[in-house]
């Protein structure tokens, strides 16, 4: 069997929908779902008017893959520096709406692009964590910096990803991390699959996990840890609401990491995984209160962990 590997993404009008169903079944959350959710649209307009990767692919050897060498395990993304004047334009103000706690700093940091007190380069960078060779911003902390930068950067690398995962889309990829970036996932989904090699369904569903960093999506053990490799039943652990049977957290009790999942396989349509993810903060923050971490965090989840 091969590992089938995909990029699922929701247009922005299937968000906005997606949104005002969990709204309407999860009021508790309406406040964080207002808050994260014009984010999560005006991010899927810009990813759908970006460009994808540029020129020749990375040159890809089957081999070294399947052993684990992701496609940018030697270089990274394509600079997308270029567009983050309109990746700027357009988030900066919907996340001052959305934080009016963050609004000064992302004020002093549009202003900052402005004056050139930081280059676009080094914005790109900061979406990536890389602080280095970036002064100290007035009015601007690292911590609202990293979150705006990665939210600018983020359109333009997932797109860059759906061409890239296009290369080894049907390569074997028996790896926890991203086989396009090396990224780890923060999500899991099941998903009902017909395999015409197989010629069967997929009893219950392919478990694919979801990256953190570019949205790619791959497929996994169903029964594991992709933290540390545990299949045993008994160190395995779930959580979840049984108002939401649908939803759940898959946790280990031997590494102490836990992963959301999804559980489509019988929903009629598959809502947008951010959103889903956004739905599901209650069941990360009863997992975070039982001792588990997650494997990778949502642009949320530090929020959760200060609870």
């Amino acid at each position: 069997m091969q590992t089938r590997s995909q990029a699922v993404f929701a247009a922005p009008q299937g968000i906005e929908a997606a949104l005002a169903s969990a709204e309407a079944a999860i009021p508790a959350l309406v406040g964080l779902l207002g808050a994260f959710g014009p984010l999560l649209v005006e991010r899927a307009r810009l990813r759908e008017s970006a460009p994808g990767w540029v020129g020749y692919p990375p040159a890809i050897d089957p081999d070294r893959f399947s052993q684990g060498a992701f496609v940018l395990a030697d270089s990274g993304f394509q600079d997308m520096s270029e567009h983050l004047p309109q990746a700027a334009a357009a988030l900066l103000p919907v996340m001052a709406r959305c934080f009016p706690a963050l609004a000064p700093e992302l004020t002093a940091l549009g202003a900052a692009l402005k004056s050139g007190a930081i280059t676009l380069q080094q914005l790109a960078l900061a979406g990536f964590g890389e602080f280095g060779e970036i002064d100290e911003l007035p009015g601007v902390s690292p911590q609202a910096l990293h979150f705006a930068a990665a939210e600018m950067v983020r359109p333009f690398v997932e797109r860059q990803a759906v061409d890239l995962l296009a290369l080894v889309a049907e390569l074997p990829w028996q790896h926890s991390a991203c086989p396009v970036c090396g990224g780890p996932p923060n999500m899991s989904v099941m998903r009902r699959t017909w395999d015409p090699s197989e010629f069967i369904q997929a009893h219950g569903g392919r478990r694919y996990l979801r990256c953190s960093c570019c949205s790619s999506e791959w497929t996994h053990k169903r029964v594991s840890c992709p933290g540390c490799g545990c299949e045993e039943p008994d160190e395995l652990a779930v959580l979840r609401d049984p108002a939401r049977p649908f939803e759940r957290v898959d946790a280990c009790r031997r590494c102490k990491s836990f992963l959301l999942c999804l559980d489509a396989g019988e929903l009629a349509e598959t809502p947008d995984p951010d959103v889903t993810a956004l739905a599901m903060s209650a069941l990360e923050e009863a997992a975070r209160k039982e001792g588990f971490s997650p494997l990778a965090g949502h642009p949320w989840s530090g929020l959760l962990a200060g609870k």
